[in-house]
């Protein structure tokens, strides 16, 4: 990335660029990239093409939004831009007790150099970075920590799971299970696919927009016709959505999205371009 494109993704963040690649700082830019970009399916169901890397940081820049593939690889190259060590990690998300048998998420793996961990050793230069998953966490997880982690978002648990995968749960219930062996980003390219085509892909007949906030949560789901508003005291509005002009205008005021057009009412079969 060039050094426009980095401090145009820093502002669309309202982030400030950090001094030294420590683990401060990667708390900090994931905090921002959490509270500022909502994790989102639309372009599934406008048939739009879904860019990554360098097309997905100009895309978060200027459109305001991305799904899993775009938040990540984008993510990933802002975070080695400014000094990081990052790679990609491979994840099953929970279907009820078990993970799916399919790769269906993904998430970064950020290491911190000796020379840049906190002196009180709190620190162990090994983190779990996830922006993209709906319920991920505010903050960076600990990778090789085995106790309950305090987050704005719950408790987060890593624990250790058959071959050598480590799943990872919130409040006590399993969100995915995640690989340990680093991945190229060309590995999840068949599972965009299969999220774009497949009739029992979860993305095909929903409209799915998550935007965690200082106080709480806003999400739209059940097929794109209820807006939930979650307060951190306990709270919860539901507003139920009547028509396209109505979702139009929740994109705009809840999420800062705004779409030329309509997306196609969920239940119809995905196209690929």
């Amino acid at each position: 990335m060039n050094p426009e494109l980095v401090d145009g993704y820093l502002q669309r963040i309202g982030a400030k660029r950090p001094e030294r690649a420590d683990a401060a700082a990667l708390k900090y830019l994931q905090e921002r990239h959490v509270l500022s970009i909502p994790f989102e399916n639309i372009s599934f169901h406008l048939n739009e093409p879904v860019p990554h890397s360098l097309e997905a940081v100009e895309k978060i820049i200027r459109e305001r939004r991305g799904g899993c593939c775009e938040l990540h690889s984008a993510f990933a190259l802002l975070l080695r831009a400014l000094g990081f060590q990052v790679t990609f990690l491979a994840g099953r998300v929970y279907r009820g007790k078990k993970p799916s048998g399919h790769t269906g998420h993904f998430a970064l793996l950020v290491e911190i150099e000796e020379g840049l961990r906190d002196p009180g050793g709190a620190d162990t230069g090994v983190w779990l970075v996830d922006v993209a998953q709906g319920g991920n966490s505010r903050w960076p997880l600990r990778f090789d920590a085995r106790s309950p982690q305090d987050d704005p978002h719950g408790t987060y648990l890593l624990s250790d799971a058959p071959e050598g995968d480590v799943d990872v749960s919130l409040n006590g219930v399993p969100l995915y299970r995640l690989e340990t062996r680093p991945r190229e980003l060309e590995f999840f390219f068949p599972v965009l696919w299969w999220y774009r085509t497949a009739p029992d892909s979860p993305f095909v007949n929903r409209i799915l927009c998550v935007q965690p906030r200082e106080d709480g949560r806003v999400a739209l789901t059940a097929t794109g016709r209820v807006l939930i508003r979650e307060q951190n005291g306990g709270e919860t509005i539901r507003q139920k959505i009547t028509g396209e002009e109505e979702l139009r205008e929740v994109l705009r005021t809840w999420f800062g999205i705004d779409v030329d057009h309509f997306p196609k009412l969920p239940g119809a079969t995905a196209r690929t371009s």
